[in-house]
Protein backbone atom coordinates (compact mmCIF):
# COMPACT_ATOMS: atom_id res chain seq x y z
CA UNK A 1 0.00 0.00 0.00
CA UNK A 2 2.94 2.09 0.38
CA UNK A 3 2.45 3.28 -3.05
CA UNK A 4 -0.63 4.73 -2.24
CA UNK A 5 -2.29 7.72 -1.42
CA UNK A 6 -3.41 7.53 2.22
CA UNK A 7 -5.41 10.79 3.93
CA UNK A 8 -4.91 10.66 7.73
CA UNK A 9 -7.42 12.17 10.05
CA UNK A 10 -6.04 12.97 13.73
CA UNK A 11 -8.60 14.41 16.19
CA UNK A 12 -8.78 12.43 19.12
CA UNK A 13 -7.50 15.30 21.46
CA UNK A 14 -6.86 19.12 21.05
CA UNK A 15 -5.30 18.62 17.87
CA UNK A 16 -7.63 18.68 14.50
CA UNK A 17 -5.48 17.51 11.36
CA UNK A 18 -5.14 16.02 8.18
CA UNK A 19 -2.25 14.60 6.25
CA UNK A 20 -1.35 13.23 2.84
CA UNK A 21 1.18 9.78 3.04
CA UNK A 22 2.86 8.89 -0.25
CA UNK A 23 5.19 5.71 -0.18
CA UNK A 24 5.22 6.33 3.89
CA UNK A 25 6.22 9.40 4.10
CA UNK A 26 4.22 12.90 4.68
CA UNK A 27 3.84 15.33 1.74
CA UNK A 28 0.75 17.20 3.26
CA UNK A 29 -0.27 18.61 6.20
CA UNK A 30 -2.49 20.93 7.96
CA UNK A 31 -3.07 20.96 11.41
CA UNK A 32 -4.22 23.26 14.37
CA UNK A 33 -4.60 22.96 18.15
CA UNK A 34 -8.07 23.33 18.97
CA UNK A 35 -11.05 22.92 21.47
CA UNK A 36 -14.38 22.73 20.50
CA UNK A 37 -14.03 23.27 16.78
CA UNK A 38 -13.08 19.99 15.48
CA UNK A 39 -16.43 19.66 13.23
CA UNK A 40 -15.75 22.66 11.81
CA UNK A 41 -12.18 22.91 10.68
CA UNK A 42 -11.94 19.32 9.96
CA UNK A 43 -13.62 19.46 6.30
CA UNK A 44 -11.27 22.69 5.43
CA UNK A 45 -8.09 21.25 7.07
CA UNK A 46 -8.42 18.48 4.59
CA UNK A 47 -9.33 20.06 1.44
CA UNK A 48 -6.37 22.61 2.46
CA UNK A 49 -4.22 19.45 2.83
CA UNK A 50 -4.85 18.16 -0.67
CA UNK A 51 -5.10 21.38 -2.38
CA UNK A 52 -1.60 22.29 -1.66
CA UNK A 53 -0.30 19.39 -3.30
CA UNK A 54 -2.80 19.26 -6.34
CA UNK A 55 -4.68 16.24 -5.42
CA UNK A 56 -8.61 15.63 -4.44
CA UNK A 57 -9.83 13.16 -2.82
CA UNK A 58 -10.51 11.12 -6.27
CA UNK A 59 -6.86 10.24 -5.93
CA UNK A 60 -7.12 9.10 -2.49
CA UNK A 61 -7.03 5.58 -1.72
CA UNK A 62 -7.24 4.85 2.00
CA UNK A 63 -8.16 6.56 4.83
CA UNK A 64 -6.56 6.41 7.93
CA UNK A 65 -7.83 7.69 11.31
CA UNK A 66 -7.08 7.96 15.44
CA UNK A 67 -9.41 5.41 16.39
CA UNK A 68 -8.95 5.80 20.18
CA UNK A 69 -8.14 6.01 23.03
CA UNK A 70 -8.67 9.74 23.10
CA UNK A 71 -11.67 12.54 23.63
CA UNK A 72 -15.07 11.13 23.16
CA UNK A 73 -16.65 14.04 21.14
CA UNK A 74 -13.44 14.14 18.48
CA UNK A 75 -13.13 10.40 17.78
CA UNK A 76 -16.71 10.93 17.17
CA UNK A 77 -16.25 13.61 14.91
CA UNK A 78 -12.87 12.39 12.95
CA UNK A 79 -14.61 9.20 12.20
CA UNK A 80 -17.87 9.84 11.00
CA UNK A 81 -16.31 12.51 8.49
CA UNK A 82 -14.09 9.42 7.34
CA UNK A 83 -16.95 7.15 7.30
CA UNK A 84 -18.73 10.02 4.81
CA UNK A 85 -15.99 10.20 2.63
CA UNK A 86 -15.27 5.97 2.82
CA UNK A 87 -19.00 5.86 1.44
CA UNK A 88 -19.07 8.24 -1.22
CA UNK A 89 -15.80 7.23 -2.46
CA UNK A 90 -15.80 3.43 -1.92
CA UNK A 91 -12.02 3.35 0.35
CA UNK A 92 -11.11 1.27 2.96
CA UNK A 93 -10.12 2.82 6.57
CA UNK A 94 -6.98 2.00 8.53
CA UNK A 95 -7.99 2.66 11.98
CA UNK A 96 -4.71 3.71 14.10
CA UNK A 97 -4.47 2.91 17.85
CA UNK A 98 -3.79 6.78 19.29
CA UNK A 99 -1.62 5.63 21.70
CA UNK A 100 0.90 3.64 19.23
CA UNK A 101 0.80 6.77 16.85
CA UNK A 102 1.87 8.93 20.14
CA UNK A 103 4.51 6.26 20.50
CA UNK A 104 5.69 6.37 17.06
CA UNK A 105 5.98 9.82 17.50
CA UNK A 106 9.14 9.52 19.43
CA UNK A 107 10.32 6.69 17.63
CA UNK A 108 14.14 8.59 18.50
CA UNK A 109 13.53 7.42 21.83
CA UNK A 110 11.93 4.08 21.51
CA UNK A 111 9.46 4.54 24.76
CA UNK A 112 8.62 1.39 26.67
CA UNK A 113 5.26 2.98 28.49
CA UNK A 114 3.26 5.47 27.94
CA UNK A 115 0.47 7.43 29.70
CA UNK A 116 -2.74 9.57 28.08
CA UNK A 117 -5.35 11.53 29.90
CA UNK A 118 -8.48 10.29 29.91
CA UNK A 119 -10.38 12.49 32.98
CA UNK A 120 -9.99 13.36 36.27
CA UNK A 121 -7.51 12.12 37.94
CA UNK A 122 -7.69 9.17 35.36
CA UNK A 123 -5.35 8.07 32.58
CA UNK A 124 -4.66 5.34 29.72
CA UNK A 125 -1.81 3.12 30.38
CA UNK A 126 -0.51 1.48 27.63
CA UNK A 127 3.28 -1.02 27.28
CA UNK A 128 5.05 -1.06 23.79
CA UNK A 129 7.84 -3.49 21.99
CA UNK A 130 10.00 -2.44 18.99
CA UNK A 131 11.25 -3.53 15.68
CA UNK A 132 13.21 -1.79 12.90
CA UNK A 133 12.32 1.63 14.94
CA UNK A 134 8.14 0.70 15.02
CA UNK A 135 6.16 0.37 17.69
CA UNK A 136 4.16 -3.11 18.44
CA UNK A 137 1.74 -3.80 21.68
CA UNK A 138 0.47 -6.99 22.38
CA UNK A 139 -2.08 -5.59 24.96
CA UNK A 140 -4.97 -3.03 25.07
CA UNK A 141 -4.46 0.26 27.05
CA UNK A 142 -5.43 0.21 30.66
CA UNK A 143 -7.54 2.74 32.76
CA UNK A 144 -6.90 4.21 35.92
CA UNK A 145 -6.00 6.52 38.73
CA UNK A 146 -2.13 8.38 37.32
CA UNK A 147 -0.52 7.01 41.01
CA UNK A 148 -1.01 3.22 39.61
CA UNK A 149 0.91 4.17 36.88
CA UNK A 150 3.35 6.95 37.22
CA UNK A 151 5.99 4.21 39.43
CA UNK A 152 6.62 2.03 35.98
CA UNK A 153 7.19 4.21 33.71
CA UNK A 154 10.91 3.66 33.57
CA UNK A 155 11.06 4.66 29.85
CA UNK A 156 7.81 6.40 29.01
CA UNK A 157 6.08 9.32 27.52
CA UNK A 158 2.57 11.40 28.63
CA UNK A 159 0.35 13.32 26.67
CA UNK A 160 -1.65 15.80 28.52
CA UNK A 161 -0.71 14.73 31.95
CA UNK A 162 0.80 18.36 33.01
CA UNK A 163 -1.69 19.23 35.08
CA UNK A 164 -1.92 15.67 37.22
CA UNK A 165 1.55 15.75 37.91
CA UNK A 166 3.97 18.58 39.08
CA UNK A 167 7.03 16.87 38.13
CA UNK A 168 7.19 15.45 34.67
CA UNK A 169 11.13 15.54 33.51
CA UNK A 170 11.96 11.84 33.84
CA UNK A 171 8.70 11.37 30.31
CA UNK A 172 9.38 12.52 27.09
CA UNK A 173 6.08 14.39 25.81
CA UNK A 174 4.53 13.46 23.29
CA UNK A 175 1.88 15.03 20.62
CA UNK A 176 -0.58 13.68 18.71
CA UNK A 177 -0.38 14.64 14.73
CA UNK A 178 -2.12 12.89 11.71
CA UNK A 179 1.54 12.61 9.94
CA UNK A 180 1.96 9.08 12.51
CA UNK A 181 -1.20 8.13 12.02
CA UNK A 182 -0.71 8.25 8.20
CA UNK A 183 2.40 7.09 8.41
CA UNK A 184 1.71 3.89 10.72
CA UNK A 185 -1.35 3.47 8.74
CA UNK A 186 0.96 2.91 5.30
CA UNK A 187 3.24 0.38 7.37
CA UNK A 188 0.42 -1.36 8.90
CA UNK A 189 -2.28 -1.25 6.45
CA UNK A 190 -2.46 -5.44 5.75
CA UNK A 191 -2.79 -5.36 9.24
CA UNK A 192 -5.28 -2.78 10.34
CA UNK A 193 -7.62 -2.06 6.96
CA UNK A 194 -11.04 -2.54 6.96
CA UNK A 195 -12.33 -2.67 3.79
CA UNK A 196 -16.15 -2.19 4.73
CA UNK A 197 -15.12 -0.17 7.56
CA UNK A 198 -19.43 1.13 8.13
CA UNK A 199 -19.95 -0.61 12.02
CA UNK A 200 -16.08 0.64 12.58
CA UNK A 201 -16.35 2.78 15.92
CA UNK A 202 -14.08 4.25 18.30
CA UNK A 203 -12.12 2.43 20.69
CA UNK A 204 -13.22 4.69 23.97
CA UNK A 205 -12.08 2.30 26.68
CA UNK A 206 -13.58 4.37 29.04
CA UNK A 207 -16.07 6.85 29.66
CA UNK A 208 -14.52 10.54 28.73
CA UNK A 209 -15.90 14.17 28.94
CA UNK A 210 -18.00 15.55 26.26
CA UNK A 211 -15.80 18.33 25.47
CA UNK A 212 -12.42 18.19 23.39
Amino acid sequence: MSSKYILAIETSSSICGAAVIHNKEVISIEEKDVRRKHAELLPGLTKASLDSIDITLDDIDAIAISIGPGSFTGLRIGLGFSKGIAYAKNLPIIPVPSMLSLAFSLKKYEPKQGILHSHANKVFFQTFSWKNNIPFSNKEPLVGEIDDYFQVLSHGFHYNCEELLPNLKQLYSAKPSSSNIGQLASIHFADLVVKEPYSLVPRYIAPFKTGI
